[in-house]
């Protein structure tokens, strides 16, 4: 998982000659279920990180690649990627027909769920608050792949196989009467860029201290009340809701950028819209896959994570998460 693109050592060299490096060594990581991932050695022995992108093509990835360039110089904590030696301001070289995008290499570990603490929750809120401050001059239109349109897609391409499971197929009609109802509802205004994918896995922390926000291949424009409940789902639930961790983290967010009376109103709708987004992709990427195949990520979770929040009222989320 995470190796879906072979690169032997004279590739990477060829490679990292168009970024300007001498690479002496390349080792495939078990990172992602969706890019390839390497980390690439350098001449003097310090290290970079490669990724092949999988599925977006070179347009996509070179809009990504600016993104976070843009948020980066804004001092949002994520890597500014390397342009390429040629100059012309490009990011993206290709290999084996793919985009491929070099990134300083970042000291940092993923914290697991049980070691996720408040401090960690606060640092992630405040993280996300200045990835929606910064990115609100990033002029280029970011549309998301998964809009009620493009889940409604999903749910009606799952009623048309013929190897979906009993038990998806028994909740196809509820996941439909939800989406129906949350594509009529408001989320709040829309930002230029979210995050849409703040998971523990696309967060770096080095002595409690966070060091880089990853991956924003699923950034989009979007509210931030449904940026901020995807990453509370993200970090603050565990066998439950925990909410001395959702308040941290809401608190951390407040702390840099506050919520408007709007956004705050669309709070549990969000969340509620965020926790099904989850469900409908988790059963068509991961569920109905073959295992092994990428790293399996349980639609459960998130069913679970919806009856955390109809146990809360709208006004009752928001007294919980003290915004």
């Amino acid at each position: 998982m995470g190796i879906f693109t072979a690169l032997s050592i004279e590739e990477a060299r060829a490679l990292g000659a168009r970024f300007g490096l001498v690479i002496t060594g390349a080792r495939g990581l078990d990172a992602g279920s969706v890019n390839t991932s390497y980390e690439l050695t350098i001449e003097g022995k310090s290290r970079v990180f490669l990724r092949i992108y999988e599925g977006a093509d070179a347009a996509s990835a070179e809009r990504e690649a600016r993104l976070l360039a843009h948020l980066a110089e804004r001092g949002v904590p994520t890597p500014r990627p390397l342009p390429l030696a040629s100059g012309g301001g490009s990011f993206v070289a290709e290999h084996a027909g793919k985009p491929a995008v070099v990134f300083p290499w970042i000291e940092g570990e993923v914290v697991c769920q049980r070691g996720v603490t408040e401090a960690h929750a606060r640092a992630v809120g405040e993280g996300l608050a200045r990835v929606h401050l910064a990115g609100a001059s990033f002029g280029e239109p970011l549309v998301t792949r998964f809009g009620p349109e493009d889940l409604a897609a999903r749910l009606s391409a799952l009623r048309e196989r013929t190897d979906v499971p009993e038990h998806i197929r028994n909740i196809l009609p509820e996941l439909e009467r939800r989406l129906d109802r949350l594509s009529r509802v408001s989320l709040g205004p829309t930002l230029p860029v979210i995050h849409a994918d703040l998971f523990r896995d696309n967060v770096l922390f080095r002595d409690g201290a966070l060091t880089a926000l990853l991956d924003f291949e699923s950034s989009s424009s979007g509210s931030a009340a449904f940026d901020l409940m995807v990453t509370v789902l993200a970090w603050c639930f565990g066998d439950g809701l925990d909410r001395g961790l959702a308040r941290a983290l809401a608190g951390g967010y407040s702390a840099v950028r506050a919520l408007a009376d709007d956004e705050r109103a669309a709070l549990h709708d969000a969340a509620l819209f965020a926790s099904l987004r989850f469900t409908i992709t988790r059963i068509t990427d991961y569920e109905l896959r073959p295992r092994g195949v990428v790293a399996f990520k349980d639609y459960r979770r998130f069913v679970a994570r919806t009856a955390a929040l109809e146990a809360l009222s709208a006004r009752g989320l928001v007294e919980m998460l003290g915004v």
